[in-house]
Formats: structure tokens, sequence, C-alpha cells
């Protein structure tokens, strides 16, 4: 009995000091572990030990990350003496952290402990609107960290005298990996004909957008694009966005002017307002108003009648058919 409350006496006294040590301070580890986690969508794994330091090297590109997840595997020994072994992270750092470095000056910014169980997750925001349920098996840290330098520092270290000495040898498992909004890009590329400016209008599901040299940032799952424009044909687009990943689309503008589509037998003499059409397998322009289109094969003639609107693609078919039918 006077055993455990010494050690609670010493493990407070110990807390209060990391607690109230939230100034530029000097401190030596005995190893820094790096961490990359460059790669959005994979699972990096490390060890460390009591005393040791992990260095998480964040993308370059934070657009996605809203925090990190840090899931440590504790050791049995370290689990039966909770409260014992404490994290810290750390700004302004100096000098740069790297695996190469033990000694170090920097202001803490918070401090916890791991709990009596052998496991515990760790949260560490990134930005304000990071969001997690409550949970008795997680933990979220309450600051967010300087990222400048795309680095994030998190020490462990004894929080009370009197533990016995396998902890020397205690190794923690840790799994970091980002924790990603639910939202992707849109890298949208749009082109006018040839010498051609003329302003027109983007929609995204009903909303007006303003395109971004970064791509557009948009939630999850079926999007529904228009543009339109008094120069150009109105152009409708469906997309889908993936978490974290760009989608590129290319919308090429098209002018007003009618175009006109002919489908016929290779055989056939194709003929627009008396004048041959020597090309039937792309579509062509055509003035407004009403167009003549004649198809000759041998003594078999067909005559349509087309009368063209601005932005509007007009197709002619024509196709010969038999019908094969039974009479008793």
């Amino acid at each position: 009995m006077i055993k455990k409350h010494f050690a609670k006496t010493v493990l407070i006294s110990s807390l209060f000091f990391l607690l109230s040590a939230s100034y530029a301070e000097t401190f030596r580890v005995r190893a820094v572990t790096p961490v990359d986690i460059s790669d959005l969508f994979t699972e990096v794994h490390a060890e460390a030990g009591i005393n040791d330091a992990i260095l998480i090297s964040l993308p370059k590109d934070m657009t996605y990350i809203s925090g990190i997840e840090l899931h440590f595997k504790i050791p049995e020994i370290v689990a039966s003496w909770r409260d014992t072994i404490a994290y810290s992270l750390y700004d302004d750092l100096s000098p740069r952290p790297s695996a190469k470095n033990i000694d170090y000056s920097g202001t803490r910014i918070t401090v916890g402990t791991f709990p009596g169980r052998l496991s515990h997750t760790i949260y560490i925001p990134l930005t304000e609107g990071m969001e997690l349920k409550d949970s008795p098996y997680h933990e979220k840290i309450a600051v967010i960290p300087n990222t400048k330098e795309r680095l994030i520092f998190f020490r462990m270290q004894l929080a009370m005298k009197g533990v016995p000495e396998a902890f020397e040898n205690a190794t923690f498992e840790c799994t970091a990996k980002p924790i990603l909004i639910n939202k992707g890009k849109l890298n949208l590329t749009i082109t006018e004909p040839k010498s051609a400016s003329n302003p027109y209008s983007v929609v995204i599901d009903a909303k007006p957008v303003t395109l971004e040299k970064d791509g557009i940032l948009l939630g999850l799952g079926e999007h529904h694009l228009s543009i339109t424009s008094e120069n150009y044909r109105n152009e409708v687009r469906t997309f889908r966005i993936e978490q974290a990943k760009s989608t590129s689309l290319t919308v090429n503008l098209r002018g007003i002017t009618p175009l006109l589509k002919i489908a016929s037998p290779e055989n056939a003499q194709v003929s627009l307002d008396g004048n041959a059409v020597e090309n039937t397998k792309t579509a062509f322009e055509i003035s407004p108003g009403e167009h003549t289109v004649r198809f000759v094969i041998g003594d078999y003639e067909v005559v349509r009648t087309v009368t063209a609107v601005n932005g509007r693609t007009y197709n002619v078919n024509l196709s010969i058919d038999a019908t094969v039918s039974e009479e008793e």
C-alpha cells in the first residue's frame, strides 16, 4: 500500500513538471526513428523504445490530410505500470530533426501518458476540421503542431522513477498513417477553338465555380458539370471524385455553327444542296437554315430536308434493310 502511494506521488510530481514545461527546453533522446507518410494510402510501421522519438515526415501537398493517426502496441510490462511513459510533441526544434541528431532544443506543446492497456491510438490534428467519434480506445491531442517544416516530432520518456529495469528494453510498435478528408480534386481543362477567346460559365452541381490552378476541391461521388456560353455550344459532363485523388477532365468548346453528320452505305452517292459530299465519316459545319440531303444508290433515291439552327448537331442516316415474313 505504501509502495503504491509512493509511486502515485512520484508520478503526480513528474507529470506536474512535464505539464508545466511548456516553454523552450533542451533535451536529449536516445534515438530518432524516422517515419515517412508521403504515400497517403500506405500505413508505415516503426519501432521505438522509451526515451526515443518518432520523426514523422509529411508530404509536400497537405491538401487531403486533416491529421495523423499513431497506433501503438504497448509492451505488457509498460501496460502493467499505467501512466509511467509520457509522450510529448514539440515545435520550433533546433537543429532540424533527423535520425542523426539526438540533442535538441524546442518548445513542448502538449504532453500525455500511455494508458494501462496493450494498445492505444493517438490522433494528431493538422487542421481545425479533423473530426473523430468519441472512443475510450483513442485520444485526440488538443493542439495543432506547426508543420511548416513538414515534420512532427513525437517524443517518449519516463514519467516516474522506480520502474523495473526491464523498461529499458521495452519496445513500442507504432503504425502511422494520415487521416484523409472526404474530398478529392477535379483538374478541369477547357480549350476554346483556335484563336477564340470568349466568356463562358462553369457550373458544378448547380453551383457556379471558378477555375483554380491547383484544381477544384469536391466531395466524393458523382458530380455534374455544365459549361454555358453565348458563343459556344453548351457542354455537359458527368464525373466521379475519389478520396484524396485527382480526376482530370478536358472539355473542348465548340462553336455554335450547326453541324451535320451523314451516315450511308459506301456505294451511295451523297449530295448536300446539290453539291457532292466526299467525306461522310466526320461531322462538318453548315449554315443556319434549310438544307437538302440527297442519297442515290443505283435507281434508288432518298431526299431529306434539314432545317439547321445554331448550336445544334444533326444526323442524317440512310439504312437499307430487308424484312422476312411468312404467309400461309
